[in-house]
């Protein structure tokens, strides 16, 4: 998250987005989508709730830039619109609030020339993407912006609004838990 092809900073695209410049908002959404749906999926924990937490997060970006300070990092004020989003969509999941039928996405294709290694790596991928499910949002959704978005204890505590202490306790038992889950010792290598 930063900048793109271009150069030009997430802030600066924040501000030219906030006057009505649509080709700088959609910079920003291509620029992020990937990182806020996983955000989103560590959240909610399936497929359909974090496509639709992904989208309300840009919905709901687009009407908040004018309150955007540029001053502040764009990325971690846009991960807070995220978590607060997926928060609300697995709340009204839970409530039973009616939603579209969850359509079935395509597989990506693997350009590996090995069939049978493509498929041991789908089935471990498929082995920790349900692990993953199998923990709590709370510490599903530190556990991925650590490990997948690489931030810091001190970036998660913002995006998530905890103390990094809760992040780090939080870190340790997702880590336990789901090493716990896939049959592994933790620190246990593999």
């Amino acid at each position: 998250m930063g900048t793109d092809r271009a150069g030009e900073q997430d802030e600066r695209l924040a501000e030219r987005a906030a006057r009505g410049d649509r080709a700088a908002f959609e910079t920003l959404v291509t620029r992020h989508r990937q990182a806020v749906y996983r955000l989103c999926w560590s959240a909610t924990g399936n497929h359909a709730d974090a496509d639709d937490a992904a989208q309300e997060t840009f919905v709901r970006l687009f009407r908040s830039l004018s309150s955007y300070d540029a001053s502040r990092p764009f990325a971690p004020w846009l991960r807070k619109i995220a978590w607060n989003t997926s928060l609300t969509v697995r709340r009204d999941a839970k409530a039973g609030v009616p939603r579209l039928p969850e359509s079935e996405a395509p597989e990506a294709v693997d350009p590996s020339p090995d069939p049978s290694a493509a498929a041991e790596r789908k089935q471990e991928t498929e082995r920790v993407a349900g692990a993953m499910a199998g923990l709590p949002a709370e510490l599903r959704t530190v556990l991925v912006l650590r490990a997948v978005e690489g931030l810091s204890y001190a970036e998660i505590a913002e995006s998530t609004g905890v103390p990094a202490g809760t992040v780090m306790s939080r870190l340790s038992r997702a880590r336990e838990r789901l090493a716990a889950l896939l049959g592994k010792a933790p620190g246990g290598g593999a």
